[in-house]
């Protein structure tokens, strides 16, 4: 079977390093800007922190799915179909 010369995707949840240095972990900052767009072949994500630069990211829709899947993981699982969190309201 013939490998691919395209890695494969990996979630930002992981790390992988290509050199044997070990690197400094980023210092967290704040988010203040969030904004996703479709595209022809995906989508175009902007993020930044404040007072930080604007960062541009392409995004397919596999990688869609798979954030969707962690963030969801993440908030306690899919919420059923029929229910909402408002009820009472």
């Amino acid at each position: 079977m013939a490998k691919s010369a395209v890695p494969p995707y990996i979630p930002a949840f992981h790390s992988i390093s290509l050199t044997s240095e070990p690197r400094a972990m980023a210092k967290l900052q704040p988010l203040e800007t969030f904004s996703l767009q479709e595209t022809e072949d995906g989508y175009r994500l902007l993020v930044s922190a404040i007072g930080g630069e604007a960062l541009y990211v392409s995004i397919t829709p596999a990688q869609m799915d798979d954030i969707i899947e962690s963030l969801e993981a993440a908030m306690g699982g899919e919420e059923e179909e029929g229910v909402e969190d408002d009820e009472g309201f």
